[in-house]
Order: structure tokens, then C-alpha cells, then sequence
């Protein structure tokens, strides 16, 4: 049962002729014919009397055209609405973003997107690194904005932008008055990390074994914020990404080079295909966040 065999059924019905519904629908009068012929013999008897004057629903038909026309309806109006998700004017994309990360590049993100196509909605999902990246293969986020520890061979990435690592110390502490230090000055101090199983945790650990150093972990935390509050407290040191500054009770100290970083990039699985609305929230995401810095 093909979509112009209800049309062209709907229309004999309403117009009573053949030739008038092959007019109304812009076809011929036999291939109209043929096609009502196939729709009846699919459905097991005739829907129309026809006569010299027209043609006429049998009760067969009469039961059939209510039906006809609900589902013509109902497949127009799902036309229509995939129509509007590939022209962006509907959509829903799941997107998974770094706590900490995102209070600060959510927002001009959000507001660029919604002001460009304010009837597509995203949904939010927050979590580390490697949890979005599982989201990601569990199909429960098309996209996520994750740093280097959630990339995978499974995950395919494009870089927005790298920032550097800084030394977060308590105001008092003899390395607070420093331009810059080098990595090798933590060899014997306490360090407060986030938790490990955590992304960012990975990123620090991996610097620090690549300096060489051991870490003394006192404190680890799955909240950078509470890192923070630890540093600021006096409880240890940490590494923190430049974007978490805060402007008082803490000193940041420029780390000498090779200087670290981490890189975040704006992922979704290998191999997916993107629909209209998460390829608009991908390109918006390059342009709005892909600094290159």
C-alpha cells in the first residue's frame, strides 16, 4: 500500500469521478485507474461502484476511507516534522560536558546555539571524561565536550583548544612569590588531587611521571572546587587548569617548560552519523569554543 494509492483513493471519494480525481491529483485518468485497481485487490474486494455518472463507495470503501485519510494525515505530519528537523527548525541533541568545564563554556555556547535555532533543545549530561566517553558509546549523549583522558580508539575528537596547567599554592607558601617553578619542586610536597578514576587526575599523574615525580597525595577530591578549598586552606598543593582561576586565597604560579596543558575537544562515537541538529551544535561548538590557543 503505497501513500498516492490513499491519495488518489481519498480523492475519488471526495470527488465521486475518476477523471476529476486524476485532475485533483495531477495524473492520468488510467494510471489513477490502475492504481485504485491494485489498492482493491490488495485490500480483497472493490471500494468503488462505478458508472457512467462517477463512481461511488461501496461499503467496503466507506469503511475503508476513514482509515485512509487518519493515515494519510498521520504520515503528511510526519513528513512535515522530519522536513523541520533536517531545516533545523526541530531537534533534540544529548550532549555531555565537564562539570567544572562547563559552568564557564556552557553559557556563551548555549546562548550562540539557542539564538541561531531556538527550537532545537539540548539536553544536558555532565560527568568526568571517561564517563562521558562511555555515555558516548552507550548512545546516551550524541555529543561531548571531554579532555585528552577520555579519548579512546572507539571516540573520534575534534580539538577546540589546549590550556595550560598551573600550580595552585596557599597564598603563604614559599613558592607563592614565584614567576614560574619547575615540576621538580613537588617531588616533596603534599598535593591535592581530584579523585582518581577522574579524568584530570589522569592528566596530572601522567605530567607528573613524565617530570619524574612522585606524587605525595594527601587529599583527592571529585569536585576542583573543593580542591581548591583544600589548597586554599593550607592543606597541600595542586595542579589546576588555567580556566578554574579564582581571584582570591590562592596563588598561581606559571609552571617552566615544557609547560602541560590539556586539550578539549568536542567528541561523539567513530563512525557516527550526526543528525541535522547535533551536526548544528557541533559546528557551533568549533566556532563559539575552537580558539586553536
Amino acid at each position: 500500500m503505497e501513500m498516492h494509492q490513499l491519495r488518489y483513493f481519498l480523492a475519488v471519494a471526495q470527488t465521486g469521478s475518476f477523471t476529476a480525481a486524476a485532475r485533483v491529483c495531477h495524473v492520468s485518468q488510467p494510471s489513477l485507474s490502475a492504481q485504485i485497481a491494485k489498492l482493491e485487490t490488495e485490500l480483497g474486494g472493490s471500494l468503488f461502484e462505478r458508472s457512467r455518472t462517477g463512481a461511488r463507495l461501496t461499503s467496503r470503501g466507506a469503511l475503508f476511507r476513514p482509515h485512509a485519510a487518519e493515515s494519510l494525515q498521520r504520515l503528511e505530519i510526519g513528513k512535515k516534522q522530519l522536513d523541520e528537523l533536517s531545516g533545523l527548525r526541530r531537534g533534540t541533541v544529548s550532549f555531555g560536558c565537564l562539570p567544572t568545564t562547563g559552568a564557564f563554556l556552557l553559557p556563551p555556547l548555549l546562548l550562540a546555539f539557542g539564538r541561531r535555532h531556538p527550537e532545537i533543545q539540548v539536553q544536558l549530561q555532565e560527568g568526568s571524561s571517561p564517563v562521558l566517553a562511555q555515555a558516548l558509546r552507550n548512545f546516551e549523549v550524541e555529543l561531548a565536550i571531554l579532555d585528552e583522558a577520555g579519548m579512546g580508539p572507539d571516540i573520534a575528537g575534534r580539538r577546540l583548544f589546549s590550556e595550560p596547567l598551573l600550580l595552585a599554592v596557599p597564598p603563604s607558601h614559599r613558592l607563592a612569590s614565584r614567576d614560574s617553578v619547575s615540576l621538580d619542586a613537588l617531588a616533596d610536597e603534599p598535593l591535592i588531587l581530584m579523585r582518581r578514576g577522574h579524568g584530570f587526575h589522569t592528566i596530572v599523574v601522567d605530567v607528573l611521571a613524565r617530570a619524574g615525580v612522585k606524587p605525595t597525595v594527601v587529599y583527592e577530591s571529585s569536585e576542583i572546587d573543593t580542591v581548591q578549598a583544600l589548597v586554599r586552606a593550607g592543606f597541600g598543593l595542586s595542579l589546576v587548569p588555567r580556566m578554574v582561576m579564582k581571584s582570591e586565597g590562592i596563588a598561581y604560579v606559571n609552571i617552566e617548560p615544557p609547560t602541560p596543558s590539556r586539550t578539549l575537544l568536542i567528541a561523539h562515537r567513530r563512525g557516527a552519523v550526526l543528525d541535522p541538529a547535533a551536526n548544528a551544535l557541533y559546528d557551533t561548538t568549533i566556532e563559539i569554543l575552537g580558539t586553536g590557543t
